[in-house]
């Protein structure tokens, strides 16, 4: 059990199914983190979405601990919880425990609830940290001049933004890298300006996939995307 960079209080745990039911107990060295006034009820949220309610007890014994209770088992089913996947929970020290879902082969943080699909799994391997942000883009000929970052990637990652961004593709080592502006929109919306010069100077055509990595600080603030060109 540990801190994160924003102090919040965080712990692990390992799905095993055949130790699974329909109560998680909670790590004895989180106690300190749990206060006297002990809520009857908390809210466990996933970064996928969803939310459910269950019960926070506190169970006497020769150590006591605190136990989740009533409703572990449909978390299990909702996630689509598979044997040796590793989550990670935050708890917000009042009565919110957020998790992510770690995948068991490649340790890489799961994006989403359902299986993703099999292109964004083979855009992974490309990637210099297969935990970074990612997204895979397709050459449209009538938006090329920017690029806009999924919102789902926006929001699995808390990501931030500022006014610039270093662009690296498969030409940096020949030519250097690209500054490129950002521009978010009133309702949120994330584009990089000028992308079209990324596009002409690798020569991409509409049946080439580039995979685009986010790469960004401890506070989720992006400072560079890499670009990587998969011939179609």
């Amino acid at each position: 059990m540990n801190k994160g960079d924003d102090c919040l209080p965080k712990f692990f745990k390992v799905y095993l199914p055949d130790d699974s039911g329909d109560d998680l107990e909670l790590p004895i060295s989180f106690n300190r983190y749990i206060s006297m006034s002990l809520p009857t009820n908390v809210t466990v949220s996933s970064i996928y979405g969803k939310n459910w309610r269950m019960a926070l007890r506190k169970c006497s014994g020769d150590v006591d601990k605190y136990v989740l209770v009533n409703g572990w088992k449909r978390i299990v089913k909702d996630e689509g919880l598979i044997g040796g996947e590793f989550l990670a929970f935050e708890f917000d020290g009042s009565r919110f425990f957020n998790f992510c879902i770690f995948k068991r082969d490649t340790m890489c943080k799961r994006l989403r609830t359902s299986s993703v699909s099999e292109g964004e799994e083979d855009a992974r391997d490309y990637l210099d940290d297969c935990t970074n942000p990612s997204f895979p883009v397709r050459l449209n000929p009538k938006k090329k001049s920017q690029l806009h970052i999924p919102a789902r990637v926006i929001n699995d990652y808390k990501l931030n933004f500022p006014e610039s961004i270093t662009v690296v593709d498969p030409l940096t080592k020949k030519f250097g890298t690209l500054e490129k502006k950002i521009k978010i929109q009133v309702n949120g919306t994330v584009f990089v300006k000028d992308f079209g010069s990324v596009f002409r100077r690798n020569n991409v055509k509409v049946t080439d996939k580039m995979v685009c990595e986010l790469k960004k600080t401890g506070n989720n603030l992006v400072h560079t995307i890499k670009i990587y060109i998969i011939n179609g």
